[in-house]
């Protein structure tokens, strides 16, 4: 009986696993449905598995390699998604509906002209497609041509009244635009027709905000989480719009329920912070950014939101400086292998002001800057590393000198006191020596420039992202003596504004700036003015992508603004017709360059355009040096007129340099110091150069992607 019972059960055991193994025989019909019911909850990874499976049953199933190729477009893989749209395409009949998803693709791949012309083939064959609109469109917007992409959302919209990506983009163009009534017609179109999708209530919610609607758009954004609860981006946009509101601890709380929820997601991270620091809670908003950086190292407003913070809170000897200095010496020393000196000394700069006693650091920079040929000022580092080495040295004991009780002096100390006898050898005959005077104690500021910028009243990603690039802009100058630059505290509202602020608080020049961006890229419009006049001097356009963007505009912004300012500075000391001038090699001159001398006080920007002017009463003489050196430089007088009226602080302006090989110095410093004449031109080749190519980039239609295009992406 018992053999008969183990025999029963082996049986049924048998029979279950048989049929077990029968269910997971399915077919590639079965794994493709399967696959598209994760498709449409967005688990775009187990969705592309199961496809991979109906794949290898099936290689020729053209809608499976269809949305494959949708899922990678999803996941930001474009290549893939252009990959598996041409295969979809050797096996799908609906073409169409293939070659416009690969044309999105080729545009977030930045292939602009390959997506171009999908999208006009498929119009050739079918002229009714709505989607080869979109495509065209989307190319017409990255172009910064609005108007024409509106008229292809007209145009699609004809041919199917409730298109909800028509109404949508209609909706976002208009208000992109000014004209919110027909952007608010176009959205109550889209809820009426769509008013079950969290989508268009998220849609919704952000055009009411970006108008200024704060309780429409928080009610809209609250209808979108109710009728989808795993919409992220709707916690986001609500925790944007009560952070608009100041309702700062509520913001907190949704920051908090997203972490909870995804503990990566950086804007979360973010905002917590921003809000705290809005509390006055500064400690906790340091932690929450640190948290946020340690996630997310990329995230430069972050990186920025938290130096700026740590630069008004905490103390210089903060040993915590010394971590968040490494992220930027690190970048620095990649940079270094790379031969690209600039940024090389823009991030050693970042590192230093963020922790100005880290002694590492501080002895990299030196090194770079003897490297650079720039022995006067690694002469000055190593100084301030001996004479501090104490401080830098985070309080351990340390020998002085060779009769001090402390312990031996280390090997690096051993170095830098014998670099700092051998350059105070070299050194002891320059210029600063003769004339007995500290070049580095002198103050070069010479121009007043005043940065003010405009505010949405929204962002996707960073909130206050107008102001803390605005902020980091102001601090990627102070490695220019000659400039004195200085943010106004709130937005302004108009370029009124902007200029009677400029010209109360006696400014030289003023910066109207905006900037904008996406999860890849950013950028930078500033237009400057005469502080005096109000008049138009420049415009400056920046757009980066990928790593290191926002740093990189930065530069490209201060050298913009830069490029315009003439070489200026002043007489030190004069005797018997050679004087003294506080100009030299790092501020672009050498032997050869000639000034004009005009009385203290009387030099203005120019009515219209760059450049400086001043009355010829006040014009005093001219100056051509003849020995320069790092910081000054000596130059023979030649008075204008009978009388000799020159006094030691009489300006000098640049009107003639020499432009040669040896001016151009080839070092890091190229992009910090002022670039022009008299007449704000070029004041050399090198400069000449550097102003085509910005002025080219500036006036090149760049493909540039911005809130507007991302918002339309996203519409399915």
């Amino acid at each position: 009986m018992k053999k008969l019972t183990s025999l029963f059960v082996a049986l049924a055991a048998a029979v279950s696993l048989s049929a077990q193994e029968a269910g997971t025989d399915k077919s590639a019909l079965e794994l493709f449905n399967e696959g598209q019911e994760l498709q449409e909850r967005k688990q775009w990874f187990d969705a592309m598995d199961l496809y991979q499976e109906a794949l290898l049953k099936n290689p020729q199933y053209g809608q499976v390699w269809y949305n494959m190729a949708l899922c990678s477009y999803a996941l930001g893989s474009y290549d893939l998604c252009v990959q598996y749209a041409d295969n979809a395409a050797k096996y799908e009949r609906s073409l169409a509906e293939v070659q416009n998803l690969k044309g999105l693709a080729l545009i977030s791949l930045g292939r602009i002209d390959e997506a171009k012309e999908v999208f006009s083939s498929i119009l050739k064959r079918y002229p009714n497609n709505v989607d080869a609109r979109f495509g065209l469109a989307e190319l017409d917007l990255l172009d910064g041509r609005i108007s024409v992409a509106e008229g292809r959302y007209i145009d699609a919209l004809k041919r199917d009244s409730s298109n909800k990506k028509a109404l949508l983009s209609l909706a976002l163009v208009s208000s992109e635009m000014g004209k919110t009534a027909a952007a608010e017609q176009y959205i109550k179109q889209a809820l009426s027709f769509y008013s079950g999708e969290a989508e268009v209530h998220y849609m919704a919610s952000y055009l009411s905000a970006k108008a200024g609607d704060y309780a429409t758009a928080e009610q809209r954004a609250r209808a979108a989480m109710q009728i989808n609860g795993d919409l992220d981006k709707a916690y986001a946009l609500l925790g944007q719009i009560l952070y608009a509101q100041g309702r700062y601890e509520e913001v907190i709380d949704i920051c908090d329920f997203r972490i909870g929820r995804n503990r990566e997601c950086s804007t979360a991270w973010y905002l917590k912070g921003l809000s705290q620091q809005k509390l006055e809670r500064n400690f906790d908003a340091i932690e929450t950014y640190q948290t946020g950086l340690n996630i997310n190292p990329q995230d430069e407003v972050m990186r920025n939101a938290l130096e700026l913070l740590v630069a008004q809170t905490l103390t210089i000897e903060d040993p915590r400086r010394n971590s968040w200095a490494q992220y930027h010496s690190k970048k620095a020393e990649e940079f270094g292998r790379n031969f690209d000196g600039i940024s090389e000394r823009y991030e050693y700069q970042k590192a230093l002001s963020v922790a100005p006693l880290n002694a590492a650091v501080r002895q990299s920079f030196a090194e770079m800057l003897e490297r650079d040929g720039l022995y006067e000022l690694y002469l000055q580092q190593l100084k301030f590393i001996k004479e501090n080495a104490e401080v830098l040295n985070n309080g351990t004991e340390v020998q002085r000198d060779e009769n001090s009780p402390a312990s031996k002096r280390t090997r690096a100390q051993i170095k830098n006191d014998d670099a700092i006898e051998n350059y105070e050898s070299l050194l002891k005959n320059n210029i600063a020596s003769r004339w007995n005077v500290d070049p580095f104690y002198i103050d070069k500021t010479r121009w007043n420039i005043g940065i003010y910028y405009t505010k949405k009243p929204v962002q996707l990603f960073h909130a206050d992202l107008e102001e803390i690039s605005a902020l980091a802009a102001r601090v990627s100058f102070n490695g220019v003596p000659s400039t004195a630059v200085d943010v106004e505290a709130k937005p302004v509202a108009s370029y009124g504004e902007a200029f009677r602020l400029a010209r109360t608080q006696g400014r030289d020049y003023f910066v109207i700036m905006t900037s904008e961006e996406t999860e890849r890229t950013y950028s930078i419009d500033a237009t400057i003015y005469s502080a005096r006049t109000g008049t138009k001097t420049k415009e400056i356009h920046v757009y980066r992508t990928g790593n290191d963007c926002m740093a990189k505009s930065l530069q490209r912004f201060r050298s913009g603004v830069l490029d315009i300012l003439p070489i200026r500075g002043k007489v030190l000391q004069n005797v018997q017709g050679t004087l003294l001038l506080d100009l030299g090699k790092n501020d672009g001159i050498d032997v050869g360059a000639e000034f004009n001398i005009v009385r203290k006080g009387r030099i203005e920007t120019n009515d219209e355009g760059p450049g400086i002017r001043f009355n010829k009463k006040d014009f005093l003489g001219t100056v051509k040096v003849t020995a320069c050196d790092e910081e000054i430089s000596e130059g023979k007088y030649k008075k204008n007129g009978f009388y000799d009226t020159l006094n030691v602080g009489d300006e000098i302006i640049l009107v003639k340099n020499k432009d040669d090989a040896e001016n151009q110095n080839g070092n890091s410093a190229t992009d910090s110091r002022p670039a022009a004449d008299a007449d704000g031109k070029a004041a050399t080749q090198a400069a000449e150069a550097e102003e085509k190519a910005a002025i080219k980039e500036s006036l090149k239609p760049v493909s540039r992607e911005n809130d507007l295009i991302h918002l339309i992406r996203e519409i399915l």
